[in-house]
């Protein structure tokens, strides 16, 4: 079964012109490795279509007060947007982002909003969609969400998906990554410590006080539960962990995610780079549906999606490291399309460009 929609467009393509292409929202900021994965596929995909990026704008930055950028996207024949998992729930940094499109309009530039989830989003939101000559979502609810008003997207597997984590001969052990979302987070710490998992941080937390403190705190429901000892403990013991297990280089995470029997995450790129690596997985929900939609996309059976950790003991762990029906021919068919999805992405993207 092949669950990705890719329309090709039909634009005549002058492959020896090199198509300058400006980036918004380079997450490689976060230092996170699902992010930073994304970047480098894009980079990759790039190069292949003699695509040029003449300028990243990174997130959590305004590019509208970035002369450099506006410049840059002025003479550039193509501007990407990475939508990845900032535009939702009208969040003010996804509408900055979207007003890129009216901005590339007005300078003849072409635009495209790629790797994005779009959840709950206003009217304004919708209607700057009008300027993005392409737009791609990476799972089924955002398609259909975005579907129900009229938009025409495509759904494409997130981009940090083209990553092949290196096979492992053999599997052994559980391993386990956080939530975006604090107290899951140290609800899933606290139940894999009793169950015995091993930690796959995906974030590289910098040695900073201030990290380290806005980490701490995360892991409570307001900031004032770090006075209560019995929730402060194991606060620390999950902040030192994180730092502790780390890991900087990509390809040993995702050779350690290769290499286990089972992975539980509540953070969607480590989910992604589960499937990349064929390792079965149990998610936890996060902030938009995401997680959810991926697993649904993918083809694996709906009770991988946890929306708690009630019913989360040692059988449903034998249970869930086993593929089950028809999960991994399903995951195989996912895999192929979707890789696939995103190389003739970018060949039309170039030949957009090129007009």
């Amino acid at each position: 079964m092949t669950n990705v929609t890719a329309p090709a467009i039909s634009t005549a393509d002058d492959g020896g012109k090199t198509v300058d292409t400006v980036l918004l929202n380079d997450t490689r900021i976060d230092l996170h490795h699902g992010c930073t994965t994304v970047i480098e596929t894009i980079g990759t995909l790039s190069e292949a279509n003699n695509m040029r990026i003449i300028a990243k704008s990174p997130a959590h930055t305004d590019w509208r007060a970035n002369a450099e950028i506006t410049s840059a996207i002025e003479r550039a024949d193509l501007v990407i947007v990475n939508g990845e998992g900032t535009i939702h729930h009208d969040r003010p940094a996804g509408k900055k982002l979207l007003e890129v499109g009216a901005y590339a309009k007005s300078k003849n530039t072409k635009a495209a909003l790629i790797n994005s989830t779009w959840q709950a989003n206003d009217a304004e939101s919708l209607h700057a969609l009008e300027n993005f000559d392409i737009i791609t979502v990476r799972e089924r609810a955002s398609h259909a969400e975005l579907t129900g008003h009229g938009i025409d997207a495509r759904r494409i597997p997130d981009l940090a998906l083209y990553h092949k984590p290196a096979a492992s001969a053999q599997r052994s052990g559980v391993g386990y990554c956080d939530n975006v979302q604090g107290q899951k987070a140290l609800e899933l710490y606290n139940r894999m410590w009793a169950l015995g998992g091993e930690p796959l941080p995906i974030v590289q937390l910098p040695f900073e006080p201030m990290t380290t403190l806005r980490w701490l705190l995360r892991f409570g429901a307001s900031k004032s539960a770090i006075f209560n000892p019995f929730h402060a403990v194991p606060a620390l013991r999950a902040t030192l962990q994180d730092y502790r297990e780390q890991e900087p280089n990509r390809d040993v995470t995702t050779a350690q995610v290769a290499a286990k029997n089972l992975v539980l995450t509540g953070r969607f790129h480590m989910l992604i780079f589960c499937l990349a690596a064929r390792t079965p997985m149990l998610a936890l929900s996060s902030n938009t549906h995401k997680n959810e939609a991926t697993l649904a996309d993918a083809g694996l059976e709906p009770w991988r999606l946890l929306e708690n950790l009630d019913t989360l003991d040692t059988a449903m762990l034998e249970k869930a490291a086993q593929w089950h029906g028809n999960e991994a021919a399903n995951l195989d068919s996912f895999l192929q399309a979707g890789r696939s999805a995103m190389e003739m992405l970018f060949t039309d993207l170039a030949a957009l460009a090129r007009g």
